[in-house]
């Protein structure tokens, strides 16, 4: 009987199957079914850079203006026609010099008309002080002769106080900033004769706002650039304990020296004040992390490449990167990858500098 070609073909085929399994069952029935261990997972790399403490402090920028520390509008004492103003304005003044000068005419004939009732009445004092002691006067009319005399003396010394208050004299040494009162004119108690500046120290004030107000002392030491392009050094001599209630900042003063007499009263200016140095990190803007409790932080390696979560607070910024406290000492900061790892992780680390090379 003939066998067709096909059946020949699944014959030759079913036969090469069998074959294959007894062959198996024969070499391979005795190993182990088991499957090799899969090779252990490797580390997770990241990139670390050791960060040491450095010497850092703030620059607290304050807009305001100049001011003399004393300004003083003198004023009359007492009423009466300026004849004269001695001082030249602009110029610099000592304490005591006369700045205007009032008609004294009637008060020298008052002091005059005083000190003749003041001689009388102490004449009369003297005579009857004589007489009680003799019997011939009693205590009353002496009691009443001293009172006499008394009343006298006051009167002398209101005419000598009078006189004197004819010349109005620069209460400090400073500058005559201002006439108010020219020769002819008549001054009444408390009208303005002249205006004067004290030389120095002058001072800059601004107002700080109330998220930097903690950062700065008194002593602190600051820097001013005024509109008039000088630049000037002084140190906080001020910071006021009460905030103002339209603009929640607090007013500051940074007093500089001023020998020369330079320095203008309100030039608008523009200070830092440098905060006292203290030990801090400067880390890379993307090392810090949130951990899950939406703490500001930073991710680093122990000894042991464990990976640790540090809390710190921004405190400053530079242009290389943030100015954190919080750490101290050097850290082994996680500088890549450290988006991708948790705390307690154990990884490989990578020195920044060696990746910096490859």
């Amino acid at each position: 009987m003939n066998v067709s070609q096909s059946v020949k073909l699944a014959g030759i085929f079913v036969a090469l199957i069998v074959l294959y399994f007894l062959v198996r069952g024969l070499f391979g029935g005795g190993a182990s079914d088991t499957a090799p261990e899969a090779a252990a997972a490797e580390n997770f790399t990241v990139v670390v850079d050791t960060i040491s403490p450095a010497e850092w402090r703030d620059e607290i920028v304050v807009r305001g203006r100049t001011k003399a520390e004393r300004k003083v509008i003198v004023r009359a004492e007492t009423s009466g026609m300026v004849v004269e103003t001695p001082a030249t304005l602009g110029a610099q003044v000592a304490e005591g010099d006369v700045l205007c000068r009032l008609d004294v005419d009637a008060r020298r004939a008052q002091l005059a008309e005083a000190q003749a009732a003041f001689a009388k009445a102490d004449l009369d004092y003297k005579g009857a002080t004589k007489l009680s002691e003799g019997g011939f006067r009693s205590e009353t009319a002496v009691a009443t002769v001293k009172a006499a005399r008394d009343q006298a003396a006051a009167a002398l010394e209101r005419a000598r106080l009078e006189l004197g208050k004819t010349d109005i004299t620069a209460p400090f040494a400073g500058a005559y900033d201002e006439r108010h009162a020219e020769v002819g004119a008549f001054l009444s108690v408390g009208d303005p004769c002249a205006t004067v500046i004290k030389r120095s120290p002058f001072l800059v004030v601004g107002a700080v706002s109330e998220r930097d107000v903690a950062k700065v002392q008194q002593g602190d030491k600051g820097r001013a650039r005024l509109a008039t392009g000088e630049t000037i050094e002084g140190v906080v001599r001020f910071i006021s304990s009460s905030a103002d209630p339209s603009t929640r900042t607090f007013d500051i003063e940074l007093e500089v020296p001023n020998e020369d007499g330079a320095l203008r009263d309100g030039v608008t200016a523009e200070f830092t004040v440098f905060t006292r140095e203290t030990s801090a990190h400067r880390v890379p803007r993307s090392a810090l992390v949130l951990n899950d409790e939406g703490e500001i932080g930073l991710r680093s390696l122990d000894k042991d490449n464990i990976v640790v979560f540090t809390p710190v607070r921004p405190i400053g910024e530079s242009p290389s990167g943030f100015w954190v406290s919080g750490v101290t000492g050097d850290i082994r900061l996680i500088v890549t990858g450290q988006e991708y790892v948790t705390v307690g992780q154990e990884v490989d680390a990578v020195p920044a500098t060696e990746r910096a090379g490859t």
